[in-house]
């Protein structure tokens, strides 16, 4: 490893499995087959390493000497120098030969590197459960990097509404929608939302007793049904809400299937409870 850069490594046959294959696991490698006689390669090197001086550790430069390597060219199926591989993964996921303008490599290095609020959403993704303030931190970076970050609105967003500040989530759920977001994620969101508002000032078993005291009631059924969704009892909400689209006619019928149609879209389209009773009201609607 280089004395001066942690992220500019030389590479041989012995340590290429642990410099370039695994460590892509961690990070983009940037894969250098170079010689020291070549011209292009004396103009590309340079640029390449004062990039990843630059990104600090976004990516590893890892060199190749063809004189000293040919094995590893050979593997590679290099047929003229340079030629620069991307590595993410254990695979290769882009490459080019010859020298680029810098202009050029940066615009290469750009669309392969993730961007600095996705980097970000990503670290408050993983802190979200241990450390929400610090997650919540990082997503608002993230926004403030980039303006226009859907996943950043989105994991903030979810971050809130498990701290039941609603309004806020619900606010950032607008901002998505301004940015014409439109991903599944953001509509299952929205329906987690909108049942766990619903259901924060219920009292769930005073509204099991009333139901088991009332059963013919069909509008307090749907609001026990809103209230055992907003707990995340999803299969005993689908079982309630089903009751009253089975037995009800006009307005509480169809907030009912309104209901089902919310949870399917948090639960997803191959849940087995999503198969289940979107089979089962297609069968009491019709």
């Amino acid at each position: 490893m280089s004395e001066t850069c942690p992220w500019i490594i030389s590479t041989t046959t012995a340590t290429f499995e642990q410099d370039v294959l695994e460590r892509s696991k961690e990070v983009l490698v940037v894969l250098d087959f170079w010689a020291p006689w070549c011209g292009p390669c004396r103009m590309l090197g340079p640029l390449l390493e004062k990039l990843a001086r630059e990104k600090k550790g976004a990516f590893v430069l890892v060199k190749v000497n063809t004189d000293e390597m040919p094995e590893l060219a050979a593997v590679f199926h290099v047929q003229g120098i340079p030629t620069v591989f991307a590595l993410r993964d254990g695979r290769v996921v882009d490459y080019f030969t010859g020298a680029l303008p810098e202009s050029e490599l940066r615009a290469w290095l750009d669309q392969l590197l993730p961007q600095e609020d996705e980097a970000l959403v990503a670290q408050a993704d993983a802190l979200a459960d241990r450390d929400p303030k610090s997650a919540e931190a990082k997503y608002r970076e993230a926004i403030s990097r980039n303006p226009k970050s859907i996943p950043g609105r989105i994991g903030l967003a979810r971050l809130l509404a498990k701290q039941k500040r609603y309004d806020e989530a619900k606010s950032l759920l607008n901002e998505l929608s301004d940015l014409g977001a439109t991903s599944e994620e953001v509509e299952k969101l929205r329906a987690e939302l909108e049942l766990a508002d619903s259901g924060e000032t219920t009292d769930l078993r005073s509204l099991e007793a009333q139901v088991v005291a009332n059963p013919g009631d069909l509008n307090l059924r749907l609001k026990y049904a809103r209230a055992l969704a907003a707990t995340l009892r999803y299969q005993e909400a689908l079982e309630e809400a089903l009751r009253v689209v089975q037995t009800a006619q006009g307005e509480p019928k169809e907030e009912a299937r309104k209901l089902m149609l919310q949870i399917f879209s948090i639960l997803g389209a191959i849940h087995p409870l999503t198969e289940e009773y979107r089979r089962r009201l297609t069968m009491a609607l019709f």
